[in-house]
């Protein structure tokens, strides 16, 4: 198995809003992607969204996150991730500090899986797609997203 790099995916979010707490689903987080976007050599795309993250006991957050995208040629792509981003010392205080972490600073990693009808996307819908991320800053993150070959 190899993982050639795919393209870079980066989002800006606001919030969190109220947690969930007390719910008989769990506690979960909600945020509000304000900007997002894939860019690689084989697509360019923008995003308006949401983000949701389950919250548990472990130092771990759970995203589950649904997205379409809107190409640069005006076609559509639907983008499922989930995955787990660990909540370290560093990642805290960078998130406090509007201040960038190091790829190593936490255990961040998503499995994507992408629907479209584009005949020129449908790369997207016949691979695996994991991903590793950081922070750029507050409410900043950057996803360096690989094709599983």
């Amino acid at each position: 198995m190899q993982l050639t790099e795919a393209f870079i995916y980066r989002v800006k979010t606001t919030g969190p809003l109220k947690t969930t707490k007390g719910s008989p689903a769990g506690e979960r987080l909600y945020w509000t992607v304000s900007e997002a976007e894939l860019d690689g050599p084989k697509i360019k795309a923008k995003l308006a969204g949401s983000d949701w993250m389950w919250v548990s006991d472990d130092g771990f957050w759970r995203p589950d996150v649904r997205a379409p995208f809107t190409t640069d040629d005006g076609e559509t792509i639907l983008m499922h991730y989930t995955g787990l981003v660990q909540q370290t010392d560093a990642f805290k205080k960078a998130a406090e500090a509007d201040q960038q972490t190091d790829w190593s600073d936490q255990y961040m990693r998503l499995m994507i899986r992408f629907e479209t009808g584009a005949e020129r996307y449908r790369w997207l819908n016949q691979w695996l797609f994991i991903a590793k991320g950081r922070l750029l800053g507050t409410g900043r993150i950057e996803y360096a997203v690989m094709r599983v070959a």
